[in-house]
C-alpha cells in the first residue's frame, strides 16, 4: 500500500489530494474540507456529482447551499435546514442553511499519513475536527470530533451529504431489518405527505402503482427524500452500480443511528443522482429531531466522536459493511 498526500487544485480552488493505488480523493480546505472528487484510478470513474462550470461557485456565509457549488460530499452541521436554536443560552440564534462547516475555511495539519481539518463554530461555540486517512487501498476513513467547551449541553445534527452520480439500475443497499421509511420531501407526492410512513423497499405509491425504492429507475421529473423509521442496529449503506461497482459508507450506529435517502432521477438541475445521508439526528433539523426523541447532543464540557468509512470496490452482491469498511 502506497499512499500519497499533496497539494493540488480543483477548478480554481486549492485542493488537498489523497491517493492510494486504487483511489484519488480531492478535499477543499477552504470549503469545509468537502470532498469534491472521488475517482477510481483504474477506470477513471468519478463517483461524485460535478458541476460543469470551470469556476467553483461560492456564496457568503449563511448563503443558500443550492446557489453554491452544490456537488461532491460535505458535512451538514449543526443542522440541514435553516432554523432557530431553541434552548438557552443560544435560544433564538439562527442556524445557517446546510449548517456551517461546508462553507468554512479549515485550519490544516497535513502529516505523512493523514490530514487534519479544524473548524471553529460561528453561531454556536463548538470546535469541529476531522482526521482523514486511508485504512487500505480501497477504504478511506474520516474520524470526527465535536468539542463543546461550554457549561451547557448543545443539540446538533450531523449528516454526510453524499451526492453520488447514479444511473438507472443502481441498487440502494441497507441493513435488511430496515422495513419502513418516513417521507420528508416529495415533488410528486408518490411517497406521501411529510411525516407519512411507507413500506421499504417495495410499496404502493399514492397513485396505486407498485414501486421498488431500492432500485433507481428511468430518468423522470421526480425528487423525494425519506428517513428510515427505525434507528440503525448496523451502521452502513451502499450503492451498487450495474457494472457491480460498489460505493459504501460505514459508521458507528451508536453515534450515527439514522439514515436518510434522497432520489433525484432528473428533477433537480436535470442531473441524475442519489444522496446517501447517514446522520446523528433525523428530520433535517435538531429541533424536529428532539421533538421525535431522535436528537443528538454534545454534553457540556465534553465531546462527541464518530467515524465515516468510504469504501469503493466491486462485488456481485453485498451482505454488509463492517466497522473497518470491509464489504462482505
Amino acid at each position: 500500500m502506497g499512499f500519497k498526500i499533496y497539494e493540488g487544485s480543483y477548478k480554481d480552488q486549492k485542493a488537498i489530494v489523497m491517493e492510494s493505488s486504487l483511489l484519488a480523493f480531492k478535499f477543499l480546505p477552504d470549503f469545509g474540507g468537502n470532498i469534491a472528487s472521488i475517482v477510481d484510478k483504474k477506470t477513471s470513474k468519478e463517483f461524485m456529482v460535478q458541476r460543469p462550470e470551470p469556476k467553483y461557485r461560492t456564496v457568503p456565509f449563511d448563503g443558500s447551499y443550492v446557489d453554491a457549488e452544490c456537488c461532491g460530499l460535505d458535512d451538514m452541521f449543526p443542522t440541514i435546514d435553516t432554523c432557530y436554536y431553541q434552548k438557552e443560552p443560544w435560544a433564538g440564534i439562527k442556524l445557517a442553511d446546510h449548517g456551517e462547516i461546508w462553507n468554512l475555511k479549515a485550519k490544516i495539519l497535513a502529516g505523512k499519513d493523514d490530514v487534519r481539518f479544524t473548524f471553529y463554530g460561528i453561531r454556536l461555540p463548538y470546535v469541529f475536527e476531522k482526521r482523514i486517512r486511508f485504512l487500505s487501498d480501497s477504504v478511506l476513513r474520516i474520524d470526527y470530533k465535536v468539542i463543546n467547551n461550554t457549561q451547557f449541553d448543545m443539540d446538533f445534527l450531523w449528516a454526510a451529504h453524499t451526492m453520488l452520480n447514479a444511473e438507472p439500475g443502481v441498487k440502494i443497499l441497507v441493513p435488511r431489518d430496515l422495513k419502513k421509511a418516513i417521507s420528508v420531501f416529495t415533488n410528486t407526492g408518490r411517497i406521501g405527505r411529510y411525516g407519512e410512513e411507507f413500506e421499504w423497499p417495495e410499496f404502493t405509491d399514492k397513485g396505486g402503482i407498485k414501486r421498488n425504492a431500492s432500485i433507481m429507475g428511468t430518468r423522470e421529473d421526480n425528487c423525494e427524500k425519506y428517513y428510515f423509521k427505525d434507528a440503525l442496529k448496523k451502521g452502513w449503506c451502499a450503492a451498487q452500480y450495474p457494472d457491480n461497482s460498489v460505493f459504501a459508507l460505514s459508521f458507528p450506529p451508536q453515534k450515527i443511528p439514522y439514515l436518510g435517502i434522497l432520489h433525484n432521477p432528473g428533477s433537480f438541475r436535470n442531473i441524475y443522482n442519489l444522496f446517501l445521508e447517514p446522520c446523528s439526528a433525523s428530520f433535517d433539523r435538531p429541533d424536529f429531531a428532539a421533538a421525535r426523541g431522535q436528537n443528538s447532543v454534545v454534553k457540556a464540557s465534553s465531546s462527541y466522536e464518530w467515524y465515516l468509512n468510504i469504501t469503493l470496490g466491486k462485488a456481485a452482491s453485498v451482505k454488509e459493511v463492517d466497522e473497518n469498511g470491509v464489504v462482505t
